[in-house]
Protein backbone atom coordinates (compact mmCIF):
# COMPACT_ATOMS: atom_id res chain seq x y z
CA UNK A 1 0.00 0.00 0.00
CA UNK A 2 1.11 3.37 -0.69
CA UNK A 3 0.12 6.68 1.48
CA UNK A 4 0.65 9.88 0.49
CA UNK A 5 0.25 13.39 2.51
CA UNK A 6 0.99 16.88 0.90
CA UNK A 7 1.77 19.94 2.90
CA UNK A 8 3.31 23.24 2.72
CA UNK A 9 6.12 23.14 0.33
CA UNK A 10 8.73 25.44 2.26
CA UNK A 11 8.58 22.60 4.89
CA UNK A 12 12.62 21.98 5.32
CA UNK A 13 13.73 17.98 4.89
CA UNK A 14 13.93 16.93 8.43
CA UNK A 15 10.53 17.85 8.84
CA UNK A 16 9.52 16.10 5.46
CA UNK A 17 11.10 12.95 6.89
CA UNK A 18 9.51 13.70 10.10
CA UNK A 19 6.20 13.27 7.91
CA UNK A 20 6.90 10.60 6.34
CA UNK A 21 7.95 8.38 9.52
CA UNK A 22 4.83 9.37 11.29
CA UNK A 23 2.87 7.71 8.03
CA UNK A 24 4.97 4.88 8.77
CA UNK A 25 4.03 4.80 11.87
CA UNK A 26 0.20 5.07 11.74
CA UNK A 27 0.00 2.81 8.77
CA UNK A 28 1.85 0.09 10.57
CA UNK A 29 -0.45 0.12 13.08
CA UNK A 30 -3.77 0.71 11.35
CA UNK A 31 -3.24 -1.97 8.45
CA UNK A 32 -0.44 -4.35 9.95
CA UNK A 33 -1.77 -4.28 14.05
CA UNK A 34 2.12 -3.12 14.66
CA UNK A 35 2.56 -0.60 17.67
CA UNK A 36 5.90 -1.06 18.55
CA UNK A 37 9.06 -1.45 16.18
CA UNK A 38 12.40 -0.33 16.32
CA UNK A 39 14.28 0.18 12.87
CA UNK A 40 17.74 -1.20 12.05
CA UNK A 41 19.65 -0.82 8.08
CA UNK A 42 20.85 -3.24 5.97
CA UNK A 43 24.83 -3.41 5.17
CA UNK A 44 23.84 -0.97 2.27
CA UNK A 45 21.97 1.08 4.72
CA UNK A 46 18.54 0.43 3.82
CA UNK A 47 16.20 1.01 6.68
CA UNK A 48 14.09 -2.13 7.89
CA UNK A 49 11.66 -2.51 10.58
CA UNK A 50 13.46 -5.56 13.01
CA UNK A 51 10.87 -6.72 14.45
CA UNK A 52 9.13 -7.94 11.63
CA UNK A 53 11.26 -9.25 8.66
CA UNK A 54 8.31 -9.74 6.30
CA UNK A 55 7.15 -6.15 6.30
CA UNK A 56 8.87 -3.91 4.01
CA UNK A 57 8.96 -0.31 3.67
CA UNK A 58 10.53 2.24 1.86
CA UNK A 59 9.64 6.12 2.10
CA UNK A 60 10.23 9.06 0.27
CA UNK A 61 9.65 13.02 0.60
CA UNK A 62 10.21 16.28 -1.88
CA UNK A 63 8.82 19.49 -1.26
CA UNK A 64 4.90 19.22 -0.43
CA UNK A 65 4.81 15.47 -0.50
CA UNK A 66 5.78 12.94 1.91
CA UNK A 67 4.97 8.94 0.53
CA UNK A 68 5.23 5.90 2.66
CA UNK A 69 5.45 2.13 0.89
CA UNK A 70 4.51 -0.85 2.99
CA UNK A 71 4.55 -4.13 1.21
CA UNK A 72 5.15 -7.88 2.02
CA UNK A 73 8.24 -7.94 -0.44
CA UNK A 74 10.72 -5.49 -1.19
CA UNK A 75 9.72 -1.94 -2.20
CA UNK A 76 10.88 0.66 -3.64
CA UNK A 77 9.63 4.42 -3.40
CA UNK A 78 10.50 7.78 -4.85
CA UNK A 79 8.19 11.07 -5.38
CA UNK A 80 9.27 14.03 -6.75
CA UNK A 81 7.84 17.94 -7.71
CA UNK A 82 7.92 18.32 -11.26
CA UNK A 83 10.06 21.66 -12.48
CA UNK A 84 12.26 22.33 -14.58
CA UNK A 85 15.21 19.64 -15.32
CA UNK A 86 19.05 20.57 -15.87
CA UNK A 87 19.80 18.54 -18.99
CA UNK A 88 23.56 17.74 -17.44
CA UNK A 89 22.16 15.39 -15.36
CA UNK A 90 19.75 13.84 -17.79
CA UNK A 91 22.77 13.30 -20.61
CA UNK A 92 24.80 11.64 -17.44
CA UNK A 93 21.85 9.29 -15.69
CA UNK A 94 19.54 8.73 -18.84
CA UNK A 95 20.47 6.50 -21.78
CA UNK A 96 20.10 7.66 -25.13
CA UNK A 97 16.80 6.23 -25.70
CA UNK A 98 15.32 7.92 -22.81
CA UNK A 99 16.88 11.30 -23.95
CA UNK A 100 15.51 10.90 -26.67
CA UNK A 101 11.95 9.98 -25.59
CA UNK A 102 12.26 13.38 -23.29
CA UNK A 103 13.37 15.48 -26.68
CA UNK A 104 10.82 14.16 -28.36
CA UNK A 105 7.90 14.48 -25.64
CA UNK A 106 5.03 17.41 -25.04
CA UNK A 107 5.60 17.57 -21.76
CA UNK A 108 9.88 17.35 -20.95
CA UNK A 109 9.65 17.83 -17.25
CA UNK A 110 7.37 15.78 -16.41
CA UNK A 111 8.38 13.14 -18.32
CA UNK A 112 12.16 13.62 -17.08
CA UNK A 113 11.11 13.06 -13.42
CA UNK A 114 8.65 9.79 -14.46
CA UNK A 115 12.09 8.45 -15.77
CA UNK A 116 13.73 9.78 -12.67
CA UNK A 117 11.41 8.46 -10.04
CA UNK A 118 11.65 5.25 -11.72
CA UNK A 119 15.09 5.03 -11.48
CA UNK A 120 15.41 5.78 -8.31
CA UNK A 121 12.44 3.42 -6.97
CA UNK A 122 14.68 0.74 -8.38
CA UNK A 123 17.45 1.60 -6.33
CA UNK A 124 15.83 1.74 -3.24
CA UNK A 125 14.33 -1.11 -3.39
CA UNK A 126 17.90 -2.98 -4.34
CA UNK A 127 18.98 -0.90 -1.27
CA UNK A 128 22.21 0.33 -3.70
CA UNK A 129 20.83 4.10 -3.34
CA UNK A 130 20.11 6.37 -5.44
CA UNK A 131 23.84 7.14 -6.90
CA UNK A 132 24.67 3.54 -7.51
CA UNK A 133 23.66 2.96 -10.48
CA UNK A 134 21.17 5.21 -12.31
CA UNK A 135 22.42 5.23 -15.17
CA UNK A 136 22.54 1.23 -16.10
CA UNK A 137 18.67 1.17 -16.42
CA UNK A 138 16.90 2.44 -19.33
CA UNK A 139 13.26 2.91 -18.71
CA UNK A 140 10.38 2.57 -21.42
CA UNK A 141 7.12 5.22 -20.28
CA UNK A 142 5.51 4.87 -23.69
CA UNK A 143 3.33 2.72 -22.51
CA UNK A 144 0.62 2.21 -19.39
CA UNK A 145 2.58 0.43 -17.42
CA UNK A 146 5.99 1.65 -17.25
CA UNK A 147 8.88 -1.36 -17.98
CA UNK A 148 13.14 -1.91 -18.04
CA UNK A 149 14.78 -4.66 -19.59
CA UNK A 150 17.29 -4.95 -17.05
CA UNK A 151 14.53 -5.43 -14.33
CA UNK A 152 11.83 -7.11 -16.14
CA UNK A 153 11.37 -9.23 -12.89
CA UNK A 154 9.86 -6.12 -11.15
CA UNK A 155 6.82 -4.67 -11.33
CA UNK A 156 6.73 -0.63 -11.90
CA UNK A 157 3.89 1.39 -11.22
CA UNK A 158 3.32 5.64 -11.34
CA UNK A 159 1.13 7.96 -10.14
CA UNK A 160 1.02 11.78 -10.78
CA UNK A 161 -0.45 13.82 -8.22
CA UNK A 162 -2.51 16.83 -8.59
CA UNK A 163 -0.32 17.45 -11.34
CA UNK A 164 2.55 18.57 -9.64
CA UNK A 165 4.62 15.47 -8.30
CA UNK A 166 5.28 11.86 -9.77
CA UNK A 167 5.78 9.21 -7.30
CA UNK A 168 7.25 5.82 -8.18
CA UNK A 169 6.89 2.14 -7.25
CA UNK A 170 9.18 -0.64 -7.52
CA UNK A 171 8.22 -4.43 -6.25
CA UNK A 172 8.42 -8.03 -7.91
CA UNK A 173 5.30 -9.52 -5.68
CA UNK A 174 3.23 -8.83 -8.94
CA UNK A 175 -0.31 -9.50 -5.45
CA UNK A 176 0.77 -5.85 -4.35
CA UNK A 177 -2.11 -3.62 -4.12
CA UNK A 178 -0.70 0.34 -4.89
CA UNK A 179 -3.29 2.26 -3.35
CA UNK A 180 -2.81 5.83 -3.10
CA UNK A 181 -4.73 7.43 -0.32
CA UNK A 182 -4.32 11.15 0.68
CA UNK A 183 -3.70 11.12 4.74
CA UNK A 184 -3.18 15.04 5.38
CA UNK A 185 -3.83 14.24 8.92
CA UNK A 186 -0.20 13.41 9.51
CA UNK A 187 0.94 17.28 9.14
CA UNK A 188 3.54 18.25 12.44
Amino acid sequence: MIFYTTFEEKLKRPEQHKIAYIMLSEALKKHFGITDFSLAKTEKGKPFLKEYPDVHFNISHCDGLAVCGISKGEIGVDAELIHSFNPKVMTRIFSVEEQNFIAASENPDTDFFRIWTLKESLCKFTGDGIFSGLSKYSFDISQEDPSCEKAANKIFTQKIIEKKWVVSICAHDPENDFVFINKNVFLI
